[in-house]
C-alpha cells in the first residue's frame, strides 16, 4: 500500500511538473518567433543589432563585431557602434551631462569576400552570433552583456583558419552636442593577466579591461588582438577587473534571460507584426533599463545614436509597459533616483524659473545639480514646462505597484507635493473665471508652437494631474488646487470652433504645423478624466490635420506612438490599424520590425526606446486596458483570432491569464493586492492572492 501511495504522489507530483515544462517551452518558442534572422550578406548600411544590459551595451554590425572607422560615414547610416555604459559620462558644454563613447572593437581589415553568412539575435537567451566564410576562414562570433554582472560584455569568436586581427580602439576625438569637440585620452597598461585601458574626458576617468586568451599587443593608442585557430575568448569590463570566466558569464546571461522572459508578462498575438514588436520592444528595454540607480540612459539605450543625455518625459512613455509586465523594481529605483535629488531639482527650479516648487529639468543631470546649465541651458527647448506632470505620473503609478504606504510616503509624495506646488506657483485666476498659466521663459510640448506662450495645452494637463494627485494623497492643505479645479483650469480658452483645443494660447495660426498631437495627451500620457473628453475625441478625428508632415505620412518624433495609444483608448479599431500600416509607409520603423527611427527617415535615429513606449503600451490596451479606472477587454480588437496573454499587470490590482478575442473571454484575474473595481458592468472585490474567472 505504501508503495502504491508513494507513486500515486509521484504522479501527482509529474502532472504540474511536465505542465509547467510545457508552459515554459512555449514561452521559449514565443520569444524565439520574434528573432531577428538573416542569412544574406551585403556591403550596404543595414540595421545593426542592439544588446545591453540596463548598464553597458551598444549596436553590432552585419560581421558581428563594430564596424571599422574607414566606412563610418557610410555604413553608421543607422547609427552608431561602439562600446557606452552609463558611468562614463561628464560635464561638459553649458554645464551640461553627456554620455561618452568607451571604445570599438573591429575586424582590422576589410574582408574580399563574404560567403555562407548567418546573423541570429536570440531574444530568449540574449545573444547574437554571426557566421561567415572570408579570406578562406570559417568565422563565428557570439556576442552579449551580461545582466548579472553589469559592467561586463563577453565576445566568443570561433576561428578555422589562419590568425585574423582584431583592433580594440579606445574613442579619442568624439565628435559631442553643441558643436562640441570632446578630446579623450587613454592611458593602456598591461596589469596581471588583464589589460586596463583608463579613459579620460570631460573630467572623468573610467577604467576599461580587457581579457583574452588572444595575442595582444599594444600598438600606438590601440589594442591588437591575433586571434588564433579555436574559440578565442575577449571579455570588457567596466570600472573593475574580470572575475567570471567567458562561460561562467554566458551562463549566467543565458539563466538570466530565460528566468525574466519566464516571470514576465507575456502577449502571444496571432498576426506577426505585433508579435515582433512586442518581443522586440520588451528586449530592447531590458537591454537600456536596469535597477543600478545611476541615471537613466539616453532615448536610443546604448547604441550611441541620438542624444547623449536622458529626457524624463521619455522615460515616462517606457515606464508603463515595465510595470504592466513585472519589471516594477526598474520603476522603483527610477523614482528613489529622483527622489534622493529633490533639493537639487528645486534649485534648479529656482535659479531657471524663480519659481518655487519642482520643475523637473527637460534634461536631467548624470551629476550633481551644483553648476548644471549655468549659467543657461543650451537652448529654449530645455524650458518645457509640462514635464513634472510626467514624472508625477511616474511616482504615483509606481507607488501603486509598488503597495507599500512608508515606501509612497518617503518617496512619492515629496515629489507630487513639489510638482504640484510648482504648477500652483504660475496659475493665476484671471477676469474670465478661470486659472491660466504663465511662465517666462516656457516652451510648450508641440515644440513648433512658439516660446513664452500662456496656457501651454500641455502644462495644462500636467497641472490638472498633479493638483487632481496632490488632492488624492492628502497634500492638499490650503484647498488651494481643489479651488483651481472647481474654478477650471483654462482649457476652454483654448477651444477651437471645431471643438478641439489648440495647443496654446497663441496656437490658431499653428494648426496643422504642430510637431506633437498634444491634443491627445489625456489619452496617452495623463489619465485625469474617467471617460474620453469631447475634445479630445474630435482632435483624434483630426490627427493628420493637426500635424506638420502627416498627410505624407511623416511623422515627427513620437506622434505617430500617441496617436496609436490614442486609438486603443478611444476604441478605435479600423483607424489604429490605418496608423498601425503608417509605421511602414511613413518609414517610422524598417521593413523589417526591427526598431523605431526617433521620426520617419530619420535613418541614424534608430532604436528609439520612447516611441516604442508608446506603441507598446498601445498593444497592451488593445487587449486590456484599465486607464479610465475600470477594466476594459478587447475594445480595440484590431486582429482576426485570438490573443493569449500571461501574467499581464493591472494597476487595479489584479494579474491576468487567459485569452481573448473579438467575441469571447477566458481570463483568470488573481490579486496581487486587496482590490474593487468594475469589469463588464461587473463588481469585483478581492483580498491579496484571490482569484476569480472571467468568461463570455
Amino acid at each position: 500500500m505504501k508503495k502504491i501511495l508513494k507513486a500515486i504522489a509521484l504522479i501527482a507530483f509529474a502532472i504540474p511538473v511536465a505542465a509547467q515544462q510545457r508552459n515554459a517551452t512555449h514561452i521559449q518558442k514565443v520569444i524565439a518567433s520574434a528573432d531577428v534572422i538573416r542569412s544574406a550578406y551585403t556591403d550596404e548600411p543595414v540595421i545593426n543589432l542592439y544588446q545591453g544590459n540596463g548598464l553597458f551595451g551598444c549596436s553590432y554590425g552585419l560581421l558581428g563585431l563594430h564596424i571599422h572607422p574607414a566606412k563610418a560615414s557610410t555604413h553608421h547610416k543607422f547609427g552608431n557602434t561602439r562600446f557606452m555604459h552609463l558611468e562614463h559620462r561628464g560635464r561638459g558644454k553649458f554645464g551640461g551631462d553627456y554620455l561618452l563613447p568607451l571604445a570599438q572593437l573591429y575586424w582590422a581589415d576589410a574582408f574580399q569576400t563574404v560567403s555562407e553568412f548567418s546573423q541570429h539575435q536570440a531574444f530568449y537567451e540574449g545573444t547574437i552570433t554571426t557566421r561567415f566564410r572570408a579570406s578562406n576562414r570559417t568565422i563565428a562570433v557570439k556576442t552579449w552583456f551580461d545582466p548579472v554582472d553589469r559592467n561586463l560584455s563577453g565576445i566568443a569568436i570561433q576561428l578555422k583558419g589562419e590568425p585574423i586581427r582584431v583592433i580594440l580602439d579606445p574613442a579619442s576625438d568624439v565628435k559631442g552636442h553643441y558643436d562640441q569637440r570632446i578630446s579623450q585620452v587613454s592611458k593602456i597598461s598591461a596589469v596581471k593577466d588583464q589589460w586596463k585601458i583608463e579613459l579620460t574626458g570631460l573630467g572623468t576617468t573610467t577604467p576599461l579591461y580587457l581579457k583574452t586568451n588572444a595575442v595582444v599587443t599594444l600598438e600606438g593608442n590601440v589594442l591588437q588582438l591575433t586571434l588564433k585557430e579555436g574559440e578565442n575568448r575577449i571579455q570588457l569590463s567596466v570600472k573593475k577587473p574580470v572575475a567570471a570566466t567567458t562561460a561562467q558569464s554566458l551562463r549566467q546571461t543565458i539563466h538570466w534571460w530565460d528566468q525574466t522572459w519566464q516571470k514576465s508578462g507575456l502577449i502571444e498575438f496571432p498576426e506577426a507584426t505585433a508579435q515582433k514588436m512586442w518581443v522586440r520592444s520588451m528586449a530592447q528595454f531590458l537591454y537600456s533599463y536596469g535597477t543600478d540607480q545611476k541615471g537613466i540612459p539616453p532615448p536610443m539605450g546604448f547604441t550611441g545614436n541620438g542624444w547623449p543625455f536622458n529626457f524624463p518625459q521619455d522615460a515616462s512613455y517606457v515606464l508603463p509597459v515595465l510595470l504592466a509586465t513585472g519589471q516594477t523594481a526598474i520603476g522603483k529605483s527610477w523614482i528613489e533616483y529622483f527622489s534622493a535629488r529633490l533639493q537639487g531639482m528645486k534649485q534648479y527650479t529656482q535659479r531657471h524659473f524663480h519659481r518655487d516648487g519642482v520643475m523637473v529639468p527637460w534634461v536631467f543631470p548624470y551629476g550633481s545639480f551644483d553648476g548644471y546649465h549655468d549659467p543657461a541651458p543650451p537652448n529654449i527647448w530645455y524650458y518645457e514646462i509640462h514635464n513634472s506632470g510626467y514624472l508625477a505620473r511616474m511616482a504615483v503609478e509606481t507607488a501603486v505597484f509598488v503597495n507599500d504606504t512608508q515606501w509612497t510616503q518617503k518617496y512619492v509624495l515629496p515629489l507630487l507635493k513639489e510638482t504640484a506646488a510648482f504648477y500652483g506657483s504660475i496659475c493665476t485666476k484671471e477676469t474670465d473665471g478661470f486659472w491660466h498659466l504663465s511662465l517666462k521663459p516656457s516652451m510648450g510640448q508641440d515644440e513648433f508652437g512658439g516660446v513664452d506662450q500662456k496656457d501651454y495645452l500641455c502644462a495644462l494637463y500636467s497641472a490638472q494631474y498633479c493638483f487632481q494627485q496632490a488632492i488624492a494623497y492628502g497634500l492638499d492643505n490650503d484647498h488651494r488646487y481643489s479651488t483651481i479645479l472647481k474654478d477650471g483650469l483654462a482649457f476652454q480658452s483654448l477651444k477651437a470652433k471645431g471643438g478641439f483645443y489648440y495647443t496654446s494660447s497663441n496656437s490658431p495660426a499653428d494648426f496643422g504645423k504642430q510637431k506633437h498631437p498634444v491634443q491627445l495627451n489625456e489619452l496617452a500620457y495623463l489619465p485625469v478624466h474617467s471617460s474620453p473628453s469631447e475634445a479630445a475625441s474630435l482632435a483624434y478625428q483630426r490627427r493628420y490635420e493637426l500635424l506638420a508632415d502627416a498627410s505624407k505620412p511623416y511623422f515627427h518624433g513620437w506622434s505617430l506612438g500617441e496617436i496609436l495609444l490614442a486609438g486603443s483608448r478611444l476604441s478605435q479599431p479600423q483607424e489604429w490599424l490605418k496608423d498601425w500600416h503608417n509605421l511602414v509607409t511613413s518609414n517610422n520603423i524598417d521593413p523589417e520590425w526591427i526598431q523605431v527611427f526617433e521620426t520617419s527617415k530619420s535613418w541614424s535615429g534608430a532604436f528609439y526606446n520612447s516611441t516604442n513606449g508608446l506603441i507598446v503600451q498601445s498593444l497592451v490596451n488593445n487587449v486590456l486596458t484599465d486607464w479610465y479606472g475600470k477594466m476594459e477587454i478587447a475594445t480595440c480588437f484590431p486582429w482576426k483570432g485570438k490573443v493569449v496573454v500571461r501574467n499581464l499587470y493591472s494597476r487595479l490590482g489584479v494579474k491576468v491569464t487567459g485569452s481573448v478575442s473579438k467575441t469571447a473571454a477566458q481570463l483568470e484575474l488573481r490579486a496581487w493586492k486587496n482590490c474593487e473595481f468594475w469589469v463588464k458592468d461587473r463588481k469585483v472585490k478581492l483580498k491579496r492572492n484571490e482569484r476569480i474567472t472571467l468568461s463570455y
